[in-house]
């Protein structure tokens, strides 16, 4: 998997263990069943700016933008994306201009990601329509801006490319490196675009672990979802993959995630965000209830401008 890449974050990322019956966890059913004795992958240190995991396929997406000789990336996203404003600020430190297409139209209230786009030095450009447009709207503003001479690259929303994938196609061998307690490990990975489990699958077949891997998907159909990492994997040479499995966690947020934040939160002083998190560990929750008795791990993606949304809803 040699490929162009631009450092950006602070690599490895932690592996933290949750201590089994840890008194500082609340006597709920949810914290016994849940948090004791697993695993947390703490990509929410990653380092860089709010980007968390996405961190990850930004380094490679910038390295390839940059090996091409690209001058003005162009993506796009909601204006609640991390990924929006992670690549923003890869743009902007790699030397490269930014043109991030957002859907909707223009906020009265900007959102921390949005504010970190326009402090970046991006341009942003509302486009009036759904997020599901979002993809075909960036390749034909890319197509416009090759035409007045320029050197776009168009990442589609969070990164969903076969080079892309490839930052968490690494964070397999790093995982592998630091799960020296065991081979039977399960593995839980909140999911939207598709690009990281795509990563994730192909790095565990490159290097022979036997993980088994649930991916969490937060934003899309499971039809859809299954169809997309497929295809990801597929064009990063990889036809077929076994021991993985898809959960629905695509409903609203509700008091429930509040309660899934505060139990991380108090009783690990982990901050979830709503969209990723909680959903993950509402999953985590679900596999223990299955009488599911490996080693969990947990990635924590990240979203902290998602998880301080919902820490100012649960004080309220």
């Amino acid at each position: 998997m040699n490929h162009p890449r631009r450092p950006l974050a602070l690599l490895p990322t932690p592996l933290q263990r949750v201590p089994r019956g840890s008194t500082r966890l609340p006597p709920a059913p949810l914290s016994r069943a849940v948090l004791g004795g697993m695993y947390l992958k703490r990509d929410d240190l990653s380092g860089f700016g709010l980007a968390g995991a996405k961190a990850r396929a930004l380094e490679y997406l910038l390295g390839d933008a940059l090996s091409c000789g690209a001058d003005v990336l162009v993506t796009g996203g909601s204006p609640g994306s991390n990924f929006i404003a992670g690549a923003a600020l890869a743009a902007r430190v790699c030397g490269v201009e930014c043109e991030v297409l957002v859907s909707g139209t223009a906020l009265e209230r900007v959102p921390v990601t949005l504010q970190m786009v326009t402090c970046s030095g991006a341009k942003v450009l509302y486009t009036g329509s759904d997020r599901a447009e979002l993809d075909k709207l960036v390749d034909e503003h890319a197509a416009r801006l090759r035409d007045e001479g320029r050197a776009p690259y168009a990442i589609p929303r969070g990164g969903a490319t076969p080079v892309g994938a490839l930052g968490f196609a690494h964070a397999a061998e790093e995982l592998a490196a630091q799960l020296t307690f065991a081979d039977d490990v399960v593995v839980v990975l909140p999911t939207g675009s598709g690009a990281s489990i795509a990563g994730l699958l192909a790095g565990r077949a490159i290097i022979g672990a036997r993980w088994r891997i649930y991916g969490v998907s937060v934003s899309r159909p499971l039809p859809q979802i299954r169809g997309e990492i497929l295809g990801l994997v597929a064009r990063m040479g990889f036809s077929a993959v076994t021991d993985w499995e898809l959960i629905d966690a695509t409903g609203p947020v509700d008091d429930r995630d509040v309660d899934t934040m505060l139990l991380a939160l108090r009783g690990e002083g982990v901050l979830l965000d709503a969209k990723y998190g909680t959903k993950a560990l509402a999953a985590v929750a679900g596999l223990r209830a299955r009488k599911e008795t490996a080693p969990i791990v947990l990635w924590h993606t990240g979203g902290l401008p998602g998880a301080l949304d919902l820490l100012a809803r649960a004080a309220t």
